[in-house]
């Protein structure tokens, strides 16, 4: 009996141990419960659709520069996360994006930011709720511990869905065309202040922007592991009986099923 007991203290012990944001059991109760969610992404599709009459009952997540939607605070999401830095952004960068950010979202809207970038969170998403998560983790999804490291930050939304245990997701202004064929766009004009636009002010090209040519193995090989982490996320929302789909009626995304919300779609 006293080899079990310290067996499972061993286990209770090595679980605990994987925790490094305590704090984010809150989440659940900050971010739910909800029935459904809408992941909201920034590609050109989204200016198709009526933002501003989505039901109140339904989790809205907003991610990367979706901030610059004219709607921002008609819409007013509740949590608007930010994917790591990474080569080639500088501090500068990311602070003066980020404080464009802080200015345009709602302050009830709670912004989570992966764990390397705490410092510059914290002096410029001041008054404002902040969490952190962090890359190199396993299934099961667990935003106390790390998360699996996503190949797009619409996979941190979705990871954070299926913690939350959201019963239906919908992505929304989400398609990846840009990985392969088209050009890389969002709703609104590269001349206003997105992440891009402060890149070019600092004289950086985007990763597209660097390519030599328009379909390089770089491209493809990358294509190929973002789907792979869309096809992984898919099985284990199924496996936890939750639904992700598409919801974009203009967007060809085709990993998850479509189902089109109708009552979205801004009349011509």
């Amino acid at each position: 009996m006293d080899i079990l007991k310290k067996i499972k203290s061993k286990i209770g012990s090595s679980l605990k141990s994987d925790i490094i944001f305590p704090e984010n059991k809150s989440l659940s109760k900050i971010l739910g419960p909800y029935k459904k969610a809408y992941v909201l992404g920034s590609s050109p599709t989204i200016g198709k659709l009526n933002l501003k009459i989505i039901d109140i009952d339904t989790l809205i997540i907003s991610m990367g520069n979706f901030h610059e939607h004219p709607d921002i605070q008609k819409i007013k999401p509740h949590v608007h996360i930010f994917a790591a830095s990474h080569e080639p952004l500088t501090d500068s960068v990311i602070t003066n994006w980020w404080s464009r950010s802080n200015e345009k979202l709602p302050k009830e809207t709670l912004v989570l930011v992966e764990n390397r970038d705490q410092l510059i969170a914290e002096k410029t998403f001041v008054n404002r709720e902040l969490k952190r998560y962090s890359y190199g983790g396993t299934y099961p999804v667990d935003f106390q511990k790390k998360i699996v490291t996503p190949w797009s930050v619409t996979q941190v939304a979705i990871q954070l869905c299926i913690y939350l245990k959201i019963p239906e997701t919908y992505l929304l202004g989400v398609t990846h065309d840009w990985q392969s064929c088209k050009p890389y766009e969002h709703f609104f004009k590269s001349s206003e202040p997105s992440l891009e636009f402060y890149m070019h002010r600092e004289g950086i090209k985007t990763r597209n922007e660097q390519l030599k040519q328009p379909m390089p193995k770089e491209k493809m090989y990358r294509s190929y592991e973002l789907y792979q982490g869309y096809e992984k996320l898919k099985l284990q929302a199924e496996e936890q009986g939750l639904k992700i789909y598409n919801g974009d009626n203009f967007s060809s995304f085709d990993v998850f099923e479509k189902r089109v919300l109708k009552e979205l779609i801004l009349e011509n």
